[in-house]
Parts: C-alpha cells; structure tokens; sequence
C-alpha cells in the first residue's frame, strides 16, 4: 500500500502543471480590485480570456502594489506574470515581454471643462506639458512607480515642477481631485478619468487633451519572469495571442472602459495591430518594440 502511494504520488508529480502567479494590481479601470465593477477592468477581463487559452498552466492571482510588482521581477521567486506593462530596455533586463496584448490612449491632460482651455500651454498639436508644469499659479497630479515618455519624466523630478505624486486607486479618486479644487489638472489616461469620474456622486465635466511629443496611442504587453515557467509561458502567450486579437470578444474586452470618442481615435490603431498580429502560415509577428 505505502509503494503504491508512493508510485500515485510521483506519478501526479510527473504531471502536474507549472504554476503562474499572475501579479494584479488595484488599478481601475485595467485591474478592478473592489466596488461595484471589481474583475470588470480591462486587464481583469483580458486575462480571462488569456488564462482560459492556456489550461496546460495552473493559474494563480496575487494583489501586490505599483513597488512591491516592480522588486518581484527585479528579485523572483517563483514564475510570475503580470499584464499591461509599457516596454521599455531597462524592463527587459529583468523580465520576458510577449507580443502587444492590448493598445488604448496614452497619458493625457485632464482637467474641468473650460478651466485650463485658454492656458499658454495649450498648443494646436496639444499641450506643452512643460509650460504646463513649470507654472507656478497651478497646481499638477500624476501617479508615481510607472513609466513616463522622457517628455515628461524629467519634470516629475524637477524643483519648479508644480506636479505632486499621488497614488491614485479606488480609494483616492483623481476626478474628485479635480472636482474639489485640489488640483487643476491630471497627467493621466482618459479612461481612468472616465472611470473615476463614474464613481462621484455627481459626475464632473472634464477635458482631455493630448501631450505634445508624446504618442497618441500605448501599446501593452504581458511580462513574465525570466525562468524556465515563464519562458514556456511567454512562448505560450505568444501562440494564443494572434488568435485572441481576431474575436470580437477580446476585442470588446480591450475597448470597455474607452468612450466612443477614443473608440473612434484609436480604431485605425486596432485595426492596424489587428492585421499585424493575424496569424500567418510561418507564424511570424513583430513584436512592435
């Protein structure tokens, strides 16, 4: 008796699936951890689609901050993935990026309708997000522990910048911020405006406008650590992602959070990624880097 448990357990041992830990973090409205709309972000939905593409892999999900994700790539411990990630050369020292899983608006310039429109540093290609920042009669906001285009990075560091940090969840509502006079305006993407405008009792009417120099659109990936599991569940990822970006499902999922306005100005984006990422007989993409 103690042989054959012996032998059913290395047995099962011998099959059991590699595990992945996928990394969340409460970021609405891509990853919905809480409130009315909780595992309606996004990202939530889109890994849905991605886990249920990839049952050769036991899925777990893990609920870390913006730091605590960053030092888990740069310090792991076990398979790890995590999604929405921007690209960037110093990313892919310490972890895996898979082909695009999704594209939406970049950041932006939030602000209350009318009050920032006669603004100097309103250009016609968009805003002069420097004039913006280094003027000293306003007041500025942005979310910390992310990526920022370099036409933006080196204001949040600079000592006349009028641009605070705030961790901006569920709990601390940027509209709201807006809405209260604590600041004039937001560096951030529309749709989480959106999405926290929805959450105000009385919603604010509110001004996007894009950053000059900067892209119109952003482009995410996957991201998993630089192990064995991981490599097997990049290169898995890899395969399924082609087929997801041709259903209307995943397509849906990815627009859930955009209004139609932004629909509309990143609908020759999608379909220019879509048609990219259409799976070929050599099956061979770029991967948009």
């Amino acid at each position: 008796m103690l042989l054959r448990c012996l032998l059913l357990l290395l047995a099962s041992s011998a099959y059991a699936k590699p595990q992945l830990t996928w990394l969340q973090t409460d970021w609405p409205p891509h990853q919905i951890v809480s409130g009315p709309f909780q595992d309606q972000g996004t990202f939530d939905l889109l890994q849905q689609h991605i886990m249920a593409a990839l049952p050769q892999f036991s899925h777990q999900t893990r609920l870390v901050s913006l730091p605590r994700l960053e030092q888990i790539f740069q310090q792991p411990k076990a398979a790890s993935c995590a999604l929405g990630t921007l690209y960037s050369e110093e990313r892919a020292q310490n972890r895996l990026f898979s082909l695009p899983m999704a594209v939406g608006p970049a950041l932006a310039v939030g602000y209350i309708t009318g009050k920032l429109t006669a603004h100097p540093a309103m250009q016609a290609d968009g805003v002069d997000i420097r004039m913006l920042a280094l003027d000293t009669s306003i007041r500025g906001a942005f979310q910390p522990n992310r990526l920022y285009p370099d036409v933006i990075a080196p204001l949040l560091q600079h000592p006349d910048s009028n641009l605070s940090s705030y961790a901006f969840t569920s709990e601390i509502n940027a509209a709201g911020m807006l809405l209260g006079n604590r600041v004039d305006y937001v560096v951030e993407y529309p749709e989480r405006m959106q999405y926290y405008n929805q959450l105000l009792p009385e919603p604010a009417d509110l001004e996007h406008r894009a950053i000059a120099g900067a892209n119109v659109a952003s482009v995410s990936y996957i991201t998993c650590s630089k192990d064995n599991v991981g490599q097997a569940a990049i290169e898995a990822i890899n395969q399924v992602l082609p087929v997801l970006w041709q259903t209307a499902e995943y397509q849906q999922a990815m627009q859930r959070w955009l209004d139609s306005s932004a629909q509309r100005r990143l609908s020759t984006d999608l379909q220019q990624m879509s048609v990219q990422l259409k799976p070929r007989p050599d099956n061979t993409v770029d991967t948009g880097h």
